[in-house]
Formats: C-alpha cells, structure tokens, sequence
C-alpha cells in the first residue's frame, strides 16, 4: 500500500490548510512600501541581501512538512479506517472537480505521484528533478485552480469540509499517538512560525 499518496496529500494538506501545516503565506503578506521614484530600497541602499535567518527557517519548515507528509502516509498505511475515508474524500473532491471540466485530474495527480516517487527512489539526477518539477508547475497551477472552483460550491463544500477537519484531526491525534517524533515536529513548526511572524512585524491574520 505504497501509492496512497498524492491525492490524500492534496487534500489533507493543500485543500485549506492543515491542522499542522499553516505556514506564514510569503505571497499574502502586506506589500511594502514602495520608495520614490529613483530612489533605492532601503535594504539595497544599505546592501542587504535576505535575511538568512529567515531563509533558514523557511527550509526548515519545508523540511518539517516533508517529514510530517511522510508519517501521514505512514500512518495512513497503518490504519485502514483512516485511509479509506481519506480516499472517499479524495473521490468526493476528485468528481467535483471533473464536474466542472477538468478532465485529466486523475492524471495530473498521477504525474506528480510519478514525480514524487522517482525522486524518493533516486531515479532522478538532481537536474532532472529541477527540469521535472518546473514542468510540474503549470499542472500544479491548473490543479489548485480546479481545486478553488471546487470550493465554491457550497452545497458541495459544507459537507466534504466538515468530513475533512474531523479526518484530518483524526489523523493528526493518530500520528501523534503512534510517532512521537510527529509532535515533536508539529511543535518545532508552530515555534519556528512564531518566530518568523514575529521577524514580520506582527502575529498573521487567522
């Protein structure tokens, strides 16, 4: 039971947001202000690159994620319950979205699996991963477009959303029962989002 992977991914994950994997949105941050025309940014008038504190907690955080996604398939595969809701909910999601035209969703999910897995196994040199997942991009765009159209529906989403928190709180609690390592790393997150919304400027809209 190896390749339950992408479609639980995306909707236990990337659906609205996990219980354990709310990032800080670079891209919904409030713009800054810009300087007068002609005028250098502050940050490059005083030859300031990013900040490398920063960029090192964002690679941890992905880091963390990759190691949550993979006990969450872990314990997926331990527990047949849990994974059999989780592709009910993937089918339920799946149906939606090729009810409004996206015809090749099943596919494009199996491309990326395809993706994830020969990177995993190392079939991949590092270039072709890079040259593979910039391809994977577009497909990526046009699934989370299908996905947001899905959302809107509510006589759709009232039902699958509510399916969806108590699966992936389930979840969450399953992970944490039988992986200690699983909280360890939620708690690790939650810290390191902290400090990064602090380094902001202030605590991110909830």
């Amino acid at each position: 039971m190896i390749r339950k992977t992408a479609a639980s991914a995306l909707v236990l994950m990337l659906a609205t947001g996990g219980a354990y994997a709310q990032m800080a949105p670079e891209e919904e941050q409030a713009p800054e202000a810009q300087p007068p025309e002609g005028e250098m940014p502050q940050g490059e008038m005083e030859g300031q690159g990013p900040d490398p504190q920063q960029m090192e907690q964002q690679q941890r955080m992905q880091e963390i994620q990759q190691e949550l996604g993979q006990l969450q398939q872990q314990t997926l595969e331990e527990n047949p319950e849990l994974e059999e809701r989780a592709e009910e909910l993937d089918d339920r999601l799946l149906d939606q979205m090729e009810d409004l035209g996206y015809d090749n969703v099943r596919e494009d999910l199996a491309r990326l699996e395809e993706t994830m897995e020969a990177m995993e196994s190392g079939e991949m040199s590092d270039e072709e991963a890079q040259q593979r997942l910039q391809e994977d991009q577009q497909v990526q765009m046009e699934l989370q477009q299908a996905q947001q159209e899905a959302m809107q529906d509510q006589d759709f989403i009232e039902g699958w959303e509510q399916d969806r928190q108590q699966l992936e709180q389930d979840l969450v609690d399953a992970m944490q029962d039988e992986n200690p390592e699983a909280e360890e790393l939620i708690q690790e997150m939650e810290q390191i989002q902290s400090e990064m919304q602090q380094g902001m400027g202030g605590e991110m809209p909830h």
